[in-house]
């Protein structure tokens, strides 16, 4: 997988879960969630070809879906 790619949908994801105000109140535990959630993303997007799919709107889906199960998940949140 290429590092930098990695580092970018790391960056969307964070950007996203920012911008939707999604804190649980512990960055550390955060973090380490926006990371496993990009390499899923990564994972089930690996043959995507990006000149016919749109990667923002599929970045922006599968984070906000992400969160809002986090939320459900993560008592803090409620």
């Amino acid at each position: 997988m290429d590092n930098n790619k990695i580092f970018e949908t790391v960056a969307d994801i964070s950007y996203i879960a920012g911008y939707a105000n999604h804190y649980s109140g512990n960055s550390r535990f955060d973090i380490s969630e926006y990371i496993v959630w990009a390499k899923e993303f990564e994972r089930i997007n690996c043959n995507t070809d990006w000149t016919d799919d749109d990667y923002m709107l599929a970045i922006e889906k599968f984070a906000r879906e992400k969160i809002k199960q986090s939320i459900q998940d993560h008592p803090v949140f409620n």
